[in-house]
């Protein structure tokens, strides 16, 4: 599990001039605590975490001398400014349910006949902390050369303890052929002659 450093945040003073001076702001909450604390992090490690994890990740947040469990609930990112707006945390109850999202990646698409189309690129679950989901990759030089659709149902994330929230007829992915053009047709056949 990734660490990030935070430092709580004066809440006198502007989340604006923070970031002005290399900060990037966010709130951590969660029922367990008495209220909301506002934090604040250095932008430069804010952006390199936020390369690593997306919303739905799971962190350790060291906080002064405290490490709290949490999640990532909301990245506010302005890619103009390439600049993080916020960065909010949830914390972690043991046996408290979270509504999350896991991430989906891709790999080796250069092994498919075919292109391949993504309709989703997170599933959105329920889970007690014990369970929560690290990013799901689908390598797609180990599916059946009979594979042109895959749904969420096709990940089996329920045996792993979670409740879903995106129906599981939700396509994720879906492989196309590619079917060359009639001029290409042709030139190929002159070649073979």
């Amino acid at each position: 599990m990734t660490t990030l450093q935070a430092e709580k945040r004066n809440p006198e003073v502007k989340a604006k001039r923070l970031r002005r001076e290399g900060y990037t702001t966010g709130i951590l909450s969660g029922r367990e605590l008495k209220e909301t604390v506002m934090l604040q992090y250095p932008q430069k490690d804010a952006l390199q975490f936020i390369k690593q994890n997306k919303e739905g990740a799971q962190v350790t947040l060291a906080l002064e001398d405290e490490k709290i469990n949490a999640i990532v609930k909301n990245i506010d990112y302005d890619p103009t400014k390439k600049q993080i707006m916020a960065l909010d945390l949830q914390a972690l109850v043991a046996g408290e349910k979270v509504s999350t999202a896991v991430q989906i990646r891709l790999i080796n698409e250069e092994a498919v006949p075919g292109f391949v189309s993504q309709e989703l690129n997170e599933v959105h679950y329920k889970a007690d902390p014990e369970h929560l989901l690290e990013p799901v990759e689908i390598d797609l030089s180990k599916l059946s050369p009979e594979t042109k659709n895959y749904y969420v149902k096709d990940l089996e994330l329920e045996e792993k303890g979670v409740e879903l929230l995106t129906p599981e007829s939700a396509q994720i992915f879906h492989i196309g052929e590619v079917i060359p053009e009639e001029g290409e047709e042709e030139s190929a056949e002159e070649a073979d002659k």
